[in-house]
């Protein structure tokens, strides 16, 4: 089988990790509708802020570890503000606390996701990481979880932002041929769109009920080949099925 180039998302595509952030959110939902009433402000008109500010947060902090917390602090503070409250410094620490919370859950795999790697190895393939976020919590997972033993050290990318320049950067250094490179990953905005404007392969994994900011609009990109799965476990099929068809092309 003809080696291939598999580029990986981390989060939510070989762990789990919106489940988190949207844990934290209720956390801090219930926590602002005890200090302000639930009548007056409703757990929707929370989240929606939040989220606002949240996505607002990416252009200043991007990926990082600090966007988050601060998102629940600036709509505590807002909340404070509109109801005529003064915030307090304990419970501004409260809520940071919160949201730096997100960070110390254990990695949890999904289903299949070491098996998969395996396999793709095992057909000859080489396989690549590539994560937006804090490098020393991205690390951190990536060690705790076991998936060092798929990813080497110096095929390890890892971003506070994720886009097509920073994707096109890594492509430079690696000196691949694009035709034999793959983007799998759950977020059409930052793994599958980039991807396919530069013209390679994309297997869109999507996380249902996941962060609004991964939603992208694929249908006009048309450079690079797309694929969709409903799981991880369908990948190694997707690629073996597409060489068999080029190699056929080519006989043919």
């Amino acid at each position: 089988m003809a080696t291939q180039h598999l580029i990986f998302d981390l989060d939510d595509t070989l762990i789990h990790c919106n489940r988190h952030f949207v844990s934290a959110r209720q956390q801090f939902i219930y926590r602002m509708q005890e200090l302000f009433n639930e009548r007056q402000c409703s757990a929707d008109e929370i989240d929606q802020l939040q989220q606002q500010l949240d996505l607002a947060g990416i252009e200043r902090y991007g990926l990082g570890r600090v966007r988050f917390p601060d998102s629940l602090v600036q709509t505590y503070l807002l909340l404070s503000s509109r109801f005529g409250q003064t915030a307090d410094q304990q419970t501004t620490r409260e809520i940071e606390a919160i949201g730096y919370g997100v960070y110390q859950q254990p990695p949890e795999l999904l289903p299949m996701a070491k098996t998969v790697l395996r396999q793709l190895q095992e057909q000859g393939h080489e396989l690549y990481l590539y994560t937006g976020g804090d490098y020393e919590i991205q690390t951190r997972k990536i060690l705790d979880s076991g998936l060092y033993v798929h990813f080497e050290e110096n095929k390890r990318y890892i971003s506070e932002h994720k886009n097509k320049q920073v994707l096109a950067e890594i492509l430079e250094r690696r000196h691949l041929d694009l035709r034999s490179i793959w983007m799998i990953g759950n977020s059409a905005r930052s793994d599958i769109k980039p991807a396919l404007e530069m013209g390679l392969h994309a297997i869109h994994v999507p996380d249902p009920g996941g962060w609004v900011f991964d939603q992208a609009d694929l249908t006009s990109v048309q450079a690079g080949k797309l694929f969709v799965a409903d799981s991880i476990e369908e990948v190694p099929g997707i690629i073996a099925r597409h060489i068999d068809e080029c190699q056929e092309d080519c006989l043919g």
